[in-house]
């Protein structure tokens, strides 16, 4: 599996105008127009040709732009539109002495805990695979079946969440605590699920398993939990912080014909390395699989903080919150408007959405589609800095 990104859903998809609390279908027809821009190109893949603006293209310089392309789809993924404010928690992250002081305290299920572990396990890690140690009474979660449903990369449905999390042990009124491998990418992709399917009070043991065992080197152990079926019961995906492809094009028209600028009333963060938001380079498919794009470069308009930026080199730990907000304000994010984050399959995305929506308390969404989705769509602008497309469909000389 991947080294990056999580998995989770997508297609052309995005939830219909509700009122809050109502359940919501998706059916959405979505077009895709292209806009000149400066500095970089904007792919048509149906046109043949682009339009470009400041560097050679693929096809020559000064293409005009073909017809637009138009992505339909007819899905019905449940939901309903719940607002942010139930996903905000006030304490978000944990810290790995008050995890020591709570399992010195004894039994965390009594204390209204349930710890999981949601990793990678990378034959590669330097960390130990939970299988053979793992943090005292951590359970495990597969973060690659567990929450998706196979071949479609759509989420298991609120009823299978709501199995999952009883398996758990999780009540109404537990406190969850995530950590993970990779400075909790996956353990950050399993909390924005968690919030997802409305589970209230979710937190990241900051740091992950790499401060607990390599920067602390505090214990592990083999044995694994039984804990007591819990009561949760999950409620439909909140819509509110989850972006659907249309709803993102709709984004990037407007940024494109704005000459590559972030003219909408929406920031789009890439979180991916800077040759990826480059188009300098894609994927390895014998590496990550599935996860590859046969075009290159980034969404019309999106700022490049990759996501490392915001994490100490060392202990694996979130910045201060007064260091991220700069960081992200630097590379142009404007904080009076709301926020959509991407990655390559949404797992990287999410680690952004927990420091932005939970850390820092501001109105987030991930695009889970990510780059996986937009880099495969027929007719979507993309943005990329290397002055030509790139990628299976776009290699110079093609």
């Amino acid at each position: 599996m991947s080294s990056e990104d999580s998995t989770p859903a997508e297609g052309t998809q995005t939830p219909a105008k509700s009122t809050s609390g109502l359940k919501t279908g998706i059916a959405i027809v979505a077009v895709a127009a292209l806009a000149g821009t400066a500095g970089f190109a904007v792919a048509n893949s149906t046109g043949g040709s682009e339009v470009t603006g400041g560097g050679p293209t693929a096809q020559g310089e000064g293409a005009t732009a073909g017809e637009a392309a138009a992505t339909v789809t007819a899905v019905d993924i449940p939901g309903e539109n719940r607002g942010y404010e139930e996903v905000h928690t006030d304490e978000p992250l944990v810290d790995t002495d008050w995890l020591a002081e709570r399992l010195d305290e004894g039994d965390l299920y009594e204390q209204g805990i349930v710890l999981l572990d949601v990793s990678e396990d990378l034959p590669t890690s330097e960390l130990t695979p939970y299988s053979e140690a793992h943090i005292p009474q951590a359970q495990y979660v597969e973060w690659s079946s567990a929450f998706t449903q196979p071949n479609t990369r759509e989420f298991i449905s609120a009823e299978e969440f709501t199995e999952l999390a009883q398996s758990l042990g999780i009540n109404d009124d537990t406190t969850v605590v995530l950590y993970g491998d990779n400075n909790n990418w996956f353990a950050a992709y399993a909390a924005w699920v968690f919030n997802l399917y409305g589970v209230q009070d979710v937190k990241l043991l900051d740091g992950g398993l790499h401060k607990w065992e390599i920067y602390d080197g505090r214990e592990l152990t083999e044995e694994v939990p039984s804990v007591p079926e819990g009561s949760l019961e999950a409620k439909p995906q909140n819509h509110d912080i989850r972006a659907f492809q249309p709803e993102v094009l709709e984004i990037a028209e407007v940024n494109a014909a704005a000459g590559g600028e972030a003219a909408a009333d929406v920031n789009l963060v890439d979180i991916r390395s800077a040759e990826e938001h480059n188009g300098e380079v894609g994927v390895d498919p014998e590496i990550f699989q599935g996860e590859g794009a046969s075009i290159w470069g980034h969404i019309p308009g999106s700022v490049n903080v990759t996501w490392t930026q915001i994490v100490d080199p060392e202990t694996g730990e979130f910045l201060p919150a007064e260091e991220i907000r700069a960081i992200y304000e630097e590379a142009g994010v404007d904080f009076s408007k709301p926020i959509i984050a991407y990655c390559r399959i949404g797992e990287r995305a999410s680690h952004t959405w927990y420091a932005l929506s939970q850390i820092l308390g501001e109105q987030v969404k991930v695009y889970d589609g990510s780059w996986s989705e937009w880099g495969n769509s027929v007719g979507v602008p993309v943005a990329n800095n290397s002055g030509q497309r790139a990628g299976l469909w776009g290699q110079s000389g093609d």
